[in-house]
């Protein structure tokens, strides 16, 4: 084997399934450099897509039939077809050629992993759940749950970062998957003082209540409140009205602004770029490089009525001023003013000065940075939307959103233009994509590209990758599913999942932890964060003893992951047989 040429080779491999094609890789570097041809498995993603056997499925059904009686027959028919269309009847290499056009996902020039994609889309999924934080009350140790979720990446590791309710920052190493195995990864690397994100900012006037603080870290609601900034070591988090600027290496509040509303969402954070903080009914621009943006506590408490002795001296701060903002006059001031309430979204259209907005109103506003705060452009929808993201288009960029439209979850696809603004197009391919029918049947929650697929959650705890074409199923998967005797291929074309009766969690937030097509993604669950990926079992795992402590998966002390299966399981299957019982005793009676 090693003498003949990688053609060859490649050729032979062809004829491989997948799964006999990896042992091939342990037997030389010189097989393992031509088996791993990228144009090879992406013919193996090709052939075990759901588009490539829903076309074999057609052609078996509805396709001309196969001539079997005589040899001559099928000659004949060839030559009248050939006469009549003037061409052959397409081989299979042509119609492969054919399905293989009809199904690339890949944009012109881009460089895909088809390996890893592989990999993607049908190896075994895992959820790996960090170690959970607990607060000491009255000698009795309490679970404190997470209230958003970022992700800090590094050279060596990536951290998670999560506000608490007790309003503590607490970082989890959860190391790299492509390391070799770490014991503390998962675990809770630090945790900064409770109370130190508070709605009275870190100066406020009352005194700061970790009780009253915890009630109103649980209050919040809002999924896009965290956002890390990488350059700078630094994360901003959303508390009601303030937005607080923690040092991620002291655990320590570096600014502090207040805004005259609710915030609602934050944009990614990416220096030197200001970061754009949407509240319930404004839209501002925070360059932590001007310093106080929103002004101090004291200073914004005295603009808060606007009164006939306030307008005729000039207050110490004037751009939240609360009468310019009530009455939309945004002709001097360097906020947008919002005509429908709660912006749930927004994006930054990198490299360009271009910032989208979505939330519950009709419309994706679309606002240029070097025009702020005019608004530049708008997209109808007219589905509440819950979270945008972009495609890696290089020319032409498209709009991803999801939401709910009519009570059914919406993936909406809109193509921009070179200029990366909402102007329409009048070529038919580059119309909007709105897929409404088959994406959920509950409210969509979160979205995010992960490789060539687009990966978004529902309100049913389903996650669903998809083709980028909107609607192409490549694979699903319930984040409280438990059961791995189904391999997912076969849950997901039968739809049913072996999904917990105790366990009602849904992914509020999806956030891919790295760029490359198999790459994990943390699952932020509205009171707890793990970590998705594609092995049999999960990295990392704690079981939780009788007095609160954390321990990893494997300890005497603590319940190991294999235990609490095996419990969900019996559970499960008890369950099914008395389902069975019920329905046979009621066979022949007419109910």
């Amino acid at each position: 084997m090693e003498r003949l040429p990688a053609e060859l080779i490649l050729h032979i491999a062809s004829f491989l399934e997948a799964r006999d094609l990896v042992p091939v890789h342990l037997a030389s570097k010189h097989l393992f450099k031509i088996t791993r041809d990228s144009e090879l498995w992406k013919r193996f993603c090709l052939d075990d897509s759901h588009s490539e056997a829903a076309r074999r499925r057609q052609d078996f059904l509805y396709g001309p039939p196969i001539p079997i009686q005589e040899p001559r027959v099928f000659e004949l028919r060839r030559a009248v077809a050939r006469s009549d269309n003037n061409n052959a009847s397409p081989t299979a290499e042509t119609a492969t050629a054919r399905a293989m056009a009809t199904w690339d996902p890949t944009y012109p020039d881009e460089k895909v992993d088809w390996y890893g994609e592989y990999i993607a889309r049908h190896a075994s999924l895992s959820m790996s759940w960090l170690e959970q934080p607990f607060n000491e009350q009255n000698g009795l140790r309490k679970k404190s749950e997470t209230r958003g979720l970022g992700i800090f990446r590094n050279h060596d590791d990536n951290l998670v970062v999560a506000p608490l309710d007790d309003g503590s920052v607490c970082l989890w190493n959860i190391g790299r998957e492509d390391a070799a195995p770490n014991p503390q990864d998962g675990r809770i690397m630090a945790r900064s003082r409770p109370g130190l994100l508070s709605v009275n900012g870190p100066d406020g006037s009352i005194p700061q209540n970790p009780t009253k603080s915890r009630a109103k870290m649980t209050s919040t609601g809002v999924v896009e409140c965290v956002s890390v900034d990488r350059a700078r070591n630094k994360a901003y988090f959303a508390v009601q009205s303030g937005l607080n600027e923690v040092d991620l290496t002291t655990l320590q509040i570096s600014s502090y602004d207040r805004y005259p509303f609710s915030i609602t969402a934050l944009s990614e954070a990416t220096h030197p770029v200001p970061l754009t903080v949407g509240t319930s009914l404004s839209l501002h621009l925070h360059d932590p490089r001007l310093g106080n943006n929103g002004g101090s506590p004291t200073s914004w408490i005295s603009d808060r009525v606007d009164t006939n002795a306030n307008a005729s001296q000039n207050p110490p701060y004037s751009t939240t001023d609360f009468h310019r903002l009530s009455s939309g006059d945004s002709s001097q001031t360097d906020y947008a003013t919002l005509f429908h309430p709660s912006p749930l979204s927004i994006l930054h259209l990198n490299p360009s000065s271009t910032i989208y907005v979505a939330g519950r109103f009709p419309s994706i506003l679309n606002y240029d940075r070097r025009c702020f705060p005019k608004l530049t452009s708008t997209i109808h929808s007219g589905a509440r939307l819950c979270s945008i993201s972009s495609l890696p288009t290089p020319n032409h960029p498209t709009l991803a959103a999801v939401g709910e439209y009519n009570g059914k979850g919406s993936l909406e696809l809109y193509p921009l233009d070179s200029a990366f603004t909402a102007s329409p197009s009048d070529s038919i391919s580059d119309q909007p994509t709105r897929n409404r029918t088959s994406a959920s049947r509950s409210k969509l929650l979160s979205l995010t590209p992960h490789g060539t697929r687009l990966l978004f959650s529902d309100s049913d705890g389903q996650l669903k990758w998809v083709e980028r074409d909107g609607s192409s199923l490549v694979r699903r998967w319930n984040i409280n599913t438990f059961d791995t005797s189904i391999s997912d291929s076969e849950s997901a074309r039968s739809g049913i999942f072996n999904v917990d009766p105790n366990e009602g969690d849904v992914a509020r937030k999806l956030l891919p932890v790295g760029t490359g097509a198999r790459s994990e993604v943390c699952v932020w669950t509205g009171e707890k964060i793990g970590v998705l990926g594609f092995k049999d079992k999960p990295r990392f795992s704690f079981g939780v003893d009788k007095d609160g402590t954390c321990t990893p998966e494997g300890s005497s002390d603590g319940e190991s992951i294999d235990e609490r299966d095996y419990e969900r399981m019996m559970r499960r299957a008890l369950e099914r047989q008395a389902d069975e019982v019920r329905f046979v005793r009621g066979l022949g009676l007419g109910g």
